[in-house]
């Protein structure tokens, strides 16, 4: 019966098996398992978010997606919010130190991208800062992927709040677009109307050089709206890649000067100085004189609105910086006129945006009139010359407009019409 027992056990159990070892193999492929399985939840949970952020309509519904995958990753946080309108905080429970949870973000928003103070995690981006305050430290791996998922996370959210305020501010430049053009609409009108009935009502009634103000009011208003209309017309043609280039050699300096004279009367208007200095640069190359004289007109008009009485404009060919951006290489050279004022200048992070379409400078977008038309029709219009055009504070105060258009000697690297790119406005 022994014997019968030890062929047995000889079956079931053979010599050189490790029966320990295969418990504790089997413990680690139980232990791989569950962990990929666990890694699967937590990276389901980032894509469920990614795919969800698309359909959040604002910040605070970013952040409650937040806080959802945050709770499904099995971690307590708070969050900080910084958009246009200011800060937002949002904590995922109440309790008497989250003030200085959140003054403790506040702190460190621009000091780093990653700071670990013990089972305390602070992640943050440019418009969004994490505090995690239960980080899983006794299991390494899940911290590290807790980490990394994340980031990954919180770089979505950021790509959302980013597009979020985009939109924002797209519908609220339209908006101002909108009611600036009403405002520019209706002034002219009511002159045009308020004064053509005066006249009608006051036929018989008034002299001669009365009614003849009233006509030179209504002329006023009516070359105001022409202009505008023309403003218009202009970037529909842009628009559609329908406006005609008529290339030609021509000597930049007449241009400024014949600019300057067609604002004269705006220049006496407001006791300006316009100085245009002299230089020893070659400005003749080719480009269509009449753009480029509605270029230098919008720029000086732009400076004459801005600049106080009694100061000066002044014009200059600068031949060491041009309008390029840093980033990109000159494959011409280039002639680079600037225009300067001593008016109100432009914010620093205002000089890449100042030229869109429904753009008008926080310093300057006080009531002065304009529908920030003006400066995109430029951009367009250097552009479609192969320039450059940029603007910046003006080191002796007010604002500095330089564009650069290439020197062409040669007729046949003339720019034809249909080389022209469509622009998008509207």
């Amino acid at each position: 019966m022994t014997e019968l027992h030890n062929q047995m056990t000889d079956l079931t159990a053979p010599k050189d098996v490790d029966v320990p070892q295969l418990q504790a193999d089997l413990k680690d492929a139980n232990d791989i398992a569950f962990m990929a399985l666990r890694a699967n939840g937590e990276l389901g949970v980032v894509i469920n978010f990614l795919e969800n952020s698309f359909s959040c309509k604002d910040h605070v519904a970013v952040g409650q997606l937040i806080f959802k995958a945050m709770r499904a990753f099995g971690l307590s946080s708070a969050l900080q919010l910084r958009v246009e309108s200011g800060t937002i905080n949002i904590c995922d429970q109440e309790f008497n130190g989250q003030e200085q949870e959140f003054q403790f973000l506040s702190r460190l928003k621009d000091k780093g991208r990653l700071f670990d103070f013990g089972e305390h995690t602070i992640i943050n981006y440019e418009h969004i800062s994490l505090l995690v305050r239960n980080m899983p430290l006794d299991q390494p791996d899940r911290h590290g992927r807790v980490k990394d998922n994340a980031a990954v996370l919180l770089n979505g959210a950021e790509a959302r709040i980013k597009a979020i305020e985009s939109d924002a501010k797209a519908g609220r430049f339209k908006s101002e677009f909108l009611a600036n053009m009403s405002h520019e609409l209706r002034t002219p009108m009511h002159a045009i109307l308020s004064f053509s009935n005066m006249g009608h009502s006051r036929l018989h009634k008034v002299e001669l050089e009365k009614l003849g103000h009233y006509f030179d009011r209504i002329r006023g208003g009516g070359n105001r709206l022409l202009r505008l209309l023309n403003d218009l017309l202009n970037l529909s043609k842009l628009e559609s890649g329908k406006m005609e280039f008529l290339m030609q050699q021509g000597n930049l300096v007449d241009i400024i000067k014949r600019a300057t004279e067609e604002v004269e009367t705006l220049i006496t208007d407001r006791e300006l100085t316009v100085v245009i200095e002299a230089t020893d640069l070659n400005t003749i190359t080719y480009f269509d004189k009449e753009k480029i004289l509605q270029v230098l007109i919008n720029l000086l008009s732009n400076a004459i609105k801005f600049t106080p009485i009694g100061k000066q404009i002044t014009i200059f060919f600068d031949p060491h910086i041009s309008a390029q951006p840093n980033v990109q290489h000159a494959e011409t050279d280039l002639l680079t006129v600037v225009v300067d004022d001593q008016g109100l200048g432009i914010p620093q992070e205002e000089e890449t945006t100042i030229f869109d379409k429904f753009i008008q400078s926080s310093k300057t977008n006080t009531g002065a009139g304009g529908t920030g038309l003006g400066l995109s029709i430029v951009k367009e219009i250097i552009n479609a010359h192969n320039g450059y055009i940029a603007a910046t504070g003006n080191p002796d105060g007010g604002a500095r407009f330089r564009f650069s258009l290439p020197i062409i000697t040669h007729l046949d690297e003339e720019i034809k019409a249909e080389q022209v790119p469509e622009v998008d406005f509207f």
